[in-house]
């Protein structure tokens, strides 16, 4: 299965990553000072190429969002998903396919080809061809809504902890906590 970009594409936003994104995303898209750009659950969060493009189109790089330009941006999107797993094609992405471009299914194909490619090259075959669940924190959502998480309203709120300072170290006075 071939993703809706071409690997130039991948190549051109690659170098555009590395110039504008790095430097808070990580060179391996793992997100230090932002949120990483990597694993099935940042694919399964966009939903669509046209998903992620909106919102790096509209509000990235923090310092001057939305200058980069429709191909920088698209050639972005392109990397960012060959460095998940999928597989350049013959099609470049663009403004009117990216819609129909499916990340988890493009990443998760990607990832099953490149096992198998491994196998028929005499690697070792893998446990599980997927990669790894990881957790995205909410709070690197800005407070956006993720597509199947709770909304803010249904979930618990959190129990307040108990006080790590021992009342000894206050001088007899009690702290006001949270609820207080």
């Amino acid at each position: 299965m071939a993703a809706g970009f071409t690997a130039e594409q991948a190549d051109a936003g690659q170098t555009a990553y590395n110039s504008n994104c790095a430097q808070c995303h990580g060179r391996q898209l793992e997100g230090p000072d932002a949120p990483g750009l990597f694993g099935s659950d940042v694919m399964q969060n966009w939903d669509t190429a046209g998903g992620i493009y909106d919102f790096i189109s509209v509000a990235m790089p923090p310092s001057a969002p939305g200058k980069l330009g429709e191909d920088t941006y698209l050639n972005i999107v392109a990397y960012i998903m060959q460095f998940n797993g999928a597989a350049p094609g013959d099609a470049p992405l663009t403004t009117d396919t990216m819609a129909s471009v499916s990340l988890s299914a493009e990443t998760a194909a990607g990832a099953a080809s490149m096992a198998a490619a491994a196998l028929d090259a005499g690697g070792a075959a893998t446990a599980d061809a997927t990669p790894a669940a990881t957790a995205v924190p909410q709070a690197f959502t800005w407070g956006k809504q993720l597509p199947g998480g709770l909304a803010p309203e249904q979930m618990a709120p959190a129990a307040a902890a108990a006080p790590s300072v021992p009342q000894a170290f206050t001088w007899g006075q009690t702290l006001p906590s949270v609820a207080n």
